[in-house]
């Protein structure tokens, strides 16, 4: 598709429609129209449930700008997340299992055993944006707890994808490259960061688990 789309834009009149200035006037008069922001925080609300990426309107709200597209990004993320949790509360556990499958009983089980901040660190770890939602309606988790919980942590993520994105939208040249190297830079950092938190958790857990297995087995040799 990738190759598809190039050879199409190099190769034929299309390039001519996807041209930065074609595009950035088109975002101009997209901006300018007033009912856009309602129709892309409708199009969370309703595409979320369906665990479509959210990424593409990600990058429709950043061309309102680094600052009002972060923000459009972040009440509609955060509206994707209250519209999946509660149609995973009103179709039932049996009818979400049927269609995610059973790799969501496994986020099920960490959400229901854990706290409200690890529930904010569980929008952090690489799991699928849907499967964080519906797990938590099927283990119970109340409906302010998930929603505050999801604030805290889908804000940081969705103000720097919509931040970068928005100044590389309407860069160019040399401060297009600077941008683009910024982003990336950022998310590497944030994710070495989270993995090595993940990482500190995970190892600790395990040290703790031996040490009650011990601790049992030392009991048993006591008894006999």
């Amino acid at each position: 598709m990738l190759v598809a789309g190039y050879l199409a834009i190099r190769y034929t009149s299309l390039g001519e429609w996807t041209s930065e200035e074609r595009i950035q006037a088109a975002l101009v008069d997209i901006r300018g129209i007033w009912w856009t922001p309602i129709v892309l925080l409708v199009l969370y609300a309703v595409i979320a449930p369906f665990g479509i990426s959210m990424f593409p309107l990600t990058i429709a709200g950043a061309a309102f700008g680094p600052y009002a597209g972060s923000a459009l990004n972040t009440v509609g993320i955060v509206i994707g997340a209250a519209t999946s949790f509660f149609a995973a509360r009103a179709l039932g556990r049996d009818f979400v299992l049927r269609i995610t499958g059973k790799r969501i009983r496994k986020v099920e089980r960490a959400v229901n055993r854990q706290g409200f901040w690890p529930l904010v660190q569980l929008r952090f770890l690489p799991i699928p944006y849907p499967v964080i939602n519906f797990a938590s309606a099927l283990a119970g988790v109340p409906a302010k707890r998930f929603l505050a919980a999801s604030v805290i942590g889908l804000i940081p993520a969705t103000l720097i994808h919509s931040y970068f994105i928005a100044r590389l939208i309407y860069a160019s040249g040399d401060e297009r490259v600077t941008q683009g190297m910024t982003y990336a830079a950022v998310l590497i950092a944030i994710n070495l960061l989270i993995g090595w938190a993940w990482l500190r958790t995970r190892t600790e857990r395990r040290n703790r688990y031996r040490e009650l297995v011990a601790k049992r087995a030392s009991r048993g040799r006591r008894l006999e």
